[in-house]
């Protein structure tokens, strides 16, 4: 396969991937719709059908007593949240996605590991993709213990630090971009005056792009290099977001996003920082449509009509 062919057909994957992330909110959208009208006929003697199986296990799987050839499409770092469930976030099928997962979608060595073995023993796989999602734990833990230090007390406190340890640059970076953003404007900004919540968010963006950033220079590195691709799964929404790295003006685009250069992770850093400013929060990522003021539907809505237009 040529470089031409190579780059198309890794740029189709990524569109499956993000054509998937819109069948599943969609679908969602429309089971809610079905649920909020059921609740508005409640005379209604007859209850909604139980949906089909979305997938053929035996075409993926093979029949029972089969050993099927492994063939996923992409390799996926995941955060072990039982909420970002990745199958389903993409759409795909079984056999589609080499799951890993790991608190924080830290990219460990671990990690590095099965992603060298997957791009390298597996040649089905044409990309990898670094999901981070909104209200994640672990980048919460490392941000409580940037604002607000505190010793290892327990053996447990030791591992869960090796995580905090690994996340901990990129709150770094979140909190600096923050802070700049402030109305201070002498000194340095003491960290426990910062927004904890814009914090926790800026830095879960930072974090997803960072890892990616990390694996890129790995995977540049193997006998045989793939694209590296970012995105944050917003749990409000089951969309998933990138920062706008062209604009570069606090907008968020739908679907994945490149891996970034080390030097842009500060302006993602900004963006987010922008974004947060005009948003607050995520509400307005919110598929539930009663749930939407107007003005925050069409601040959403041009934020998805402006991620359409300008990439996928």
């Amino acid at each position: 396969m040529d470089s031409t062919s190579f780059v198309n057909t890794c740029q189709c994957i990524k569109e499956a991937l993000n054509h998937g992330n819109m069948e599943f909110v969609e679908t969602l959208r429309c089971e809610q719709q079905l649920m909020e009208e059921t609740q508005d006929h409640t005379d209604s003697i007859s209850s909604p059908e139980a949906p089909a199986f979305k997938q053929n296990y035996i075409e993926q799987l093979g029949l029972l007593g089969d050993t099927p050839e492994e063939t996923p499409k992409a390799a996926v770092l995941a955060c072990s949240d039982a909420r970002v469930p990745v199958l389903d976030v993409f759409n795909q099928p079984p056999n589609q996605v080499f799951e890993i997962q790991l608190t924080g979608n830290v990219a460990s060595v671990e990690c590095l590991g099965s992603l060298a073995y997957a791009v390298e023993h597996l040649p089905t796989v044409e990309g990898v993709v670094v999901l981070g999602h909104t209200g994640c734990g672990a980048v919460t833990a490392a941000v409580d213990q940037f604002l607000s230090p505190k010793p290892e007390t327990t053996p447990a406190d030791s591992s869960i630090r090796s995580l905090i340890n690994s996340i901990t640059p990129s709150v770094e970076i979140a909190a600096s971009a923050l802070g700049k953003s402030s109305q201070f404007r002498s000194g340095g900004v003491p960290r426990f005056s910062l927004d904890r919540g814009k914090l926790i968010d800026t830095a879960i963006f930072v974090n997803a792009a960072a890892m990616a950033w990390k694996i890129r220079e790995f995977v540049n590195k193997l006998k045989r290099i793939v694209p590296v691709w970012y995105g944050v799964y917003d749990l409000a929404s089951c969309r998933i977001l990138h920062v706008d790295l062209e604009r570069r003006d606090g907008s968020l685009l739908f679907g994945l996003g490149n891996a970034p250069g080390v030097i842009d992770l500060d302006d993602i850093a900004s963006s987010m920082v922008q974004y947060l400013s005009k948003m607050d929060n995520f509400d307005a990522a919110r598929f539930s449509t009663k749930s939407l003021g107007p003005q925050a539907k069409s601040v959403w809505e041009a934020l998805s009509t402006g991620s359409r237009a300008s990439k996928s």
